[in-house]
């Protein structure tokens, strides 16, 4: 044995050793502590001035149950009544038009591919094994044919053997992955009291006679077809095509399925960006049609379909209406696309909540994917860490030369500040997880929650930093105020422990900060805002004529200098003026008191979570007061999905 190795491994069970003990030592010094922060006359005062503040009109307004207001409005609302009055006959014609299909459908092998396929939760391994059998000689004697016989040939036919061996299994593919260590892996993670594990063993609709036949035709024939695609475009990604057509038919079939991708949507962004950029320009409009289309055919297909309302739905359908009309009534734009894109900047992404609010069905499934767009922040936040540790190049714009900071963290989203906003959103989420479960999965989640505020900290983001701490100082009040000691504690030992935050924030305060700032930077552009709001008042200078990125890709078109405002308040009052403001002001409002009031009436199984997703709302509405936050469409899909969650939690059953 090398010494050496020796050494180095003793050394290391040393430190593991010390640094366990030392955080059971601190762990032990706060739970020893905690009556005297419980019974201090700090938390008294606080404690009664939180009551208080509960009783006030403002803590009434957003503290009402979103649930009795939603449902006091579906009654008492003219346009519900008139709606529903107008509908009638089409809902009549709708049902008659479905019994018709359903009666088509019964028996023919149509329908029964389709009902075998819309259950791929219970689809079993002997029938994926026969899919297999029917699409693999097809392939492989159309590749031989095409391109020879190779190694791909020899690994078809190692599967063919293999899935002939499995063509009488009977396991599903829920027990598959429950019964597989990724599915056990990730099944840990998951709370039993927020998302109680549901292992029914569903089996889809069996395949036989003439279905099972023309299923099995079909798979052969794309089985030929696959080789000499690849032959035709001489591009092997064709081989993919079996998997994209199986997200197509589960998107269509199972539109809800779709949510994973949008909650991964930074991921996903980013990965096409990084592969093929001319589809990452497109692809979120590509599945946002095929979700909507996936909606509308289940309109048209299935009886116990329900129109799913939310309580900012009024507003924001108003919110959308206003910029409509604010763009109708502008008339002295150079060129009409300029307009356009100011106004798809604005408006497209909101879009998103509609489908998020229809879809979700369930607290259930809401609080999967919070879980899951917690571990993508999570990784986003981890990778961000590692630029800093490795002291990754950045642009020397990201930081004054006074200031003595080599790198910022910016991970995939391509800014330092981008990046800290999305961790305002999802720092809150990941602390309220480790509220429940069992002491590993609480301890995971706290650990997430260290590792996003490590990303926050490395983007030195300042407006961050500041929407974070509001957060969590709402989500203390609101769900566990011992978390204000501990804020308090590490508010003093960070500037030692990191002294490139404290030199960060003493610069924002210095005369040479201000000095620079209204010359060049934030103060500056604040003022240039307040000058495009004060000549035009009431509608603004226009969609995409002032800040932004919809101004900066029409820069060359503009008779002035384009900029981010970084205060998408400021940018929103510059471009449609008063009547603009008031309205997104009025939507942020709206969507914030939904999400505060569903965390405070949600059921105790799920409230901490609700309350994790408010606090991050609140705290990224605030960012946008110092960065263009909604600019960036990573943010604003976020953003709404987040608010359609949250209702969601509240909502224990369906509201049409």
């Amino acid at each position: 044995m090398n010494p050496l190795n020796t050494i180095q491994t003793l050394n290391r069970i040393i430190v593991n050793s010390l640094v366990v003990r030392a955080g059971l030592w601190l762990y032990q010094l706060v739970l020893r502590l905690e009556p005297l922060w419980l019974y201090s006359r700090f938390y008294e005062v606080m404690d009664r001035g939180i009551t208080l503040a509960g009783k006030s009109a403002f803590g009434q307004f957003f503290g009402a149950d979103p649930l009795v207001r939603h449902e006091r409005q579906l009654r008492s609302s003219w346009m519900i009544g008139l709606w529903r009055k107008v509908t009638g006959p089409v809902q009549s014609l709708r049902l008659t038009l479905i019994d018709r299909l359903h009666r088509i459908a019964k028996g023919s092998f149509i329908g029964d591919i389709l009902a075998h396929m819309a259950v791929p939760e219970g689809w079993q391994l002997g029938g994926l094994a026969k899919a297999g059998l029917a699409f693999l000689p097809g392939f492989i004697l159309s590749y031989s044919l095409f391109k020879g016989t190779n190694q791909i040939v020899a690994l078809s036919l190692l599967v063919l053997s293999a899935l002939f061996n499995w063509r009488r299994s009977e396991t599903t593919v829920t027990e598959i992955w429950y019964d597989s260590w990724l599915g056990k892996a990730v099944t840990s993670l998951i709370p039993e009291d927020i998302a109680p594990r549901n292992r029914e063993n569903i089996i889809a609709p069996a395949l036989t006679g003439g279905s099972a036949i023309g299923m099995y035709t079909a798979l052969f024939g794309f089985g030929v077809l696959l080789p000499f695609l690849w032959t035709k475009t001489g591009n092997p990604l064709v081989l993919a095509l079996p998997v994209a057509l199986f997200g197509l038919q589960l998107i269509l079939l199972r539109p809800s399925s779709a949510l994973w991708i949008v909650t991964a949507y930074t991921a996903v962004d980013w990965l096409l960006r990084l592969k093929t950029a001319s589809l990452a320009n497109w692809w979120d409009e590509m599945l946002f049609a095929l979700m909507v289309a996936a909606i509308a055919a289940h309109w048209l297909t299935r009886r116990d379909f329900r129109w799913r309302l939310h309580p900012s739905c009024f507003t924001v359908t108003t919110f959308i209406s206003v910029m409509l009309f604010l763009f109708l009534i502008d008339h002295s734009y150079p060129n009409i696309s300029i307009p356009i894109d100011g106004l798809r900047v604005v408006i497209q992404h909101i879009l998103w909540f509609y489908v998020a609010a229809q879809l979700v069905r369930s607290p259930k499934q809401a609080s999967l994917l919070l879980i899951f767009f917690t571990l993508i922040g999570t990784a986003i936040a981890a990778y961000g860490v590692y630029q800093y540790v490795t002291g990754a190049p950045m642009p020397a714009g990201w930081v004054d030369q006074a200031e003595d900071i080599k790198t910022r963290a910016f991970s995939i989203v391509g800014s330092p500040n981008i990046l800290g906003s999305f961790l305002v959103l999802t720092t809150p989420i990941a602390l309220s997880l480790a509220y429940r479960g069992t002491a590993w999965q609480r301890l995971f989640y706290l650990a997430c929650a260290g590792i996003m505020g490590l990303g926050m900290i490395f983007s030195f983001s300042r407006g961050a930093w500041l929407g974070l701490a509001i957060a969590i100082i709402l989500f203390s009040l609101l769900q566990d105020r011992r978390l204000i000691a501990l804020m308090i504690i590490g508010g003093i030992l960070l500037p030692i422990a990191s002294p490139s935050v404290s030199d960060r924030i003493s610069y924002l305060l210095s005369p040479e900060y201000f000095k620079k700032s209204a010359t060049d930077g934030r103060l500056e552009r604040w003022d240039l805002a307040l000058d495009q709001w004060k000549a035009h008042p009431v509608t603004g200078a226009g969609f995409g004529r002032f800040g932004g990125a919809a101004a900066e890709r029409h820069k060359d078109e503009l008779p002035h200098r384009t900029l981010y405002t970084d205060n998408y308040y400021m940018k929103t009052a510059a471009e449609t003026g008063t009547v603009g403001l008031i309205a997104f002001i009025t939507l942020m409002i709206a969507a914030i008191r939904t999400a505060i009031g569903s965390a405070l009436h949600t059921p105790r199984n799920y409230r901490a979570l609700a309350t994790g997703v408010a606090c991050g709302l609140v705290g990224v509405a605030l960012h946008n007061a110092v960065e263009n936050v909604f600019e960036v469409p990573l943010m604003v899909v976020s953003f709404w999905i987040c608010v359609a969650l949250v209702w969601a939690l509240r909502r224990q059953q369906p509201i049409s």
